[in-house]
């Protein structure tokens, strides 16, 4: 049986029920649960560790849960670089897709998850792809908590543009679709300890038939699942879905009967007033990616009702999306875009201070994906989920309150990460990957696709290059 003590941090922050902080605290770890959290003092004495960490100088907070990550987009980090939604999901997203191979999706996954483990998140939402295979296998190497789903579409020609015809996957028909999501869950739902789970995702609607939503729905209730979708995502989507249905997103699945406690809406920073209250009335929870926006000029926060949800009693959670979209994967440095973004439009100091901007990465994350019971705060009895922060660097000084330095001025990557009671990183160093390696690897693949893809000439810089 492994006993892991965390001992001496300076801040222990739990996000429990009554959102306690500790000083000089100690956690102890007990196989994959916390055993202990509390005043250093209070270690009890007959807990006897394995594995010793000395936590002085640092922060410690649950581990992160990102409820929107595209991992297998990222090795094609620039490729989205300067262009709108239309342009950078046909032409660029897809365009990179078309020649994505399985090893390269593996590889991929290895590195996006390196780099969400590293920034202290230990749980991702990933909300469809062609490769769940090869994003399973990585998490369950990598040591991390995921949920994975397989990318289902039976409508080739949509209203926001066509879908590419040189590869076959992008071209299934609805019986194909349906099989291979289904095939997905009873694969992967539950493997690798409980710490890898599998979803149905319905990725946008545009390439969506009724029937398709209504058979995705019919097998998510079959199997005990939840369904995971973008939905309200942009002008050009809402606009493209009232042209061919006579709703928006979410109206049309209400009108379908689709809707329901057991989702995960991503972005809906164009949602309407009857959107917002279709969620506080369905119970379904919002994924929030305002680091996306700003790259690819969504408008969520000219446009987004993010704060409003929240008071309404919405689960909102937070979320980077991609390399190719927010181009990063660090959750401190997303809260801080989150928060200021918010209080910059509506002109609030007020609006998402940092101990919300904490309760969505954490709490409400574990919510969003179901697992609120486990993950999501350091309580007795729930999942060892954690990251600790250095506090003995420049940006943490002066420290009056430690959660303000953690949003506002914190640079993200964290000094120790735990999952399932296993150190992940120790001293910023991944223990479960030989990191120069996979860069190395990851480099030369992403500069292969790149060529493959023929989207290097639409990246150089007008800029001189001797």
């Amino acid at each position: 049986m492994s006993r892991l003590l965390i001992k001496n941090a300076d801040w222990i922050v739990t996000v429990d029920p009554q959102r306690r902080i500790f000083r000089n605290g100690s956690i102890a770890i007990e196989r994959d649960r916390f055993a202990f959290v509390g005043k250093a003092s209070d270690v009890p004495a007959s807990f006897h560790p394995d594995q010793v960490i000395d936590a002085s100088g640092l922060l410690v907070t649950p581990g992160f849960i990102d409820t929107h990550v595209h991992n297998t987009q990222q090795l094609g980090r620039g490729l989205g670089d300067e262009c709108d939604i239309p342009l950078q999901l046909l032409e660029r997203l897809y365009g990179y897709e078309s020649v994505l191979g399985s090893e390269d999706a593996y590889l991929a996954a290895k590195l996006c998850q390196m780099e969400l483990i590293k920034a202290g998140t230990t749980c991702f939402l990933d909300p469809s792809s062609y490769f769940p295979d090869e994003t399973a296998r990585a998490a369950g190497e990598n040591g991390m908590r995921g949920i994975v789903s397989r990318t289902a579409f039976d409508i080739h020609r949509t209203s926001i543009g066509e879908m590419p015809s040189g590869r076959k996957t992008f071209r299934e028909t609805i019986e194909e679709a349906v099989e291979r999501a289904e095939a997905t869950v009873l694969k992967h739902n539950n493997t690798h300890d409980g710490r890898v789970r599998a979803w149905f995702a319905l990725r946008i609607l545009a390439g969506c038939s009724d029937e398709l939503c209504r058979r995705i729905r019919a097998l998510a209730n079959k199997h005990g699942v939840p369904i995971v979708m973008h939905a309200s995502e942009s002008r050009d989507e809402i606009v493209a879905s009232r042209l061919t249905s006579g709703f928006s997103d979410v109206e049309r699945l209400e009108e379908l009967g689709v809707l329901g406690p057991d989702m995960v809406m991503i972005h809906m920073g164009w949602a309407t007033p009857r959107e917002i209250e279709l969620a506080r009335r369905y119970g379904f929870k919002i994924s929030h990616t305002p680091a996306s926006s700003y790259r690819i000029a969504m408008g969520d926060q000219v446009h987004g009702k993010f704060p409003e949800m929240a008071e309404l009693g919405i689960t909102v959670s937070l979320s980077c999306n991609s390399a190719m979209s927010s181009n990063y994967m660090d959750m401190v440095r997303l809260m801080n875009v989150g928060a200021g973004a918010m209080r910059s439009v509506r002109v609030s100091a007020f609006i998402f201070p940092p101990e919300q901007m904490i309760e969505m990465a954490t709490l409400n994350g574990a919510i969003a994906v179901g697992q609120a019971n486990e993950i999501g705060s350091i309580e007795v009895g729930k999942k060892a989920d954690l990251a600790a922060f250095d506090t003995r660097r420049p940006e943490w000084r002066p420290m009056l309150n430690p959660l303000s330095n953690l949003v506002h001025s914190s640079r993200g990557g964290a000094h120790t990460v735990v999952v399932d009671g296993k150190v992940l990183v120790e001293n910023s160093l991944a223990l479960f990957v030989d990191e120069g390696e996979l860069l190395r690897e990851c480099q030369r693949r992403g500069m292969d696709i790149a060529q493959r893809s023929e989207l290097i000439p639409k990246l150089r810089s007008p800029w001189p290059c001797c």
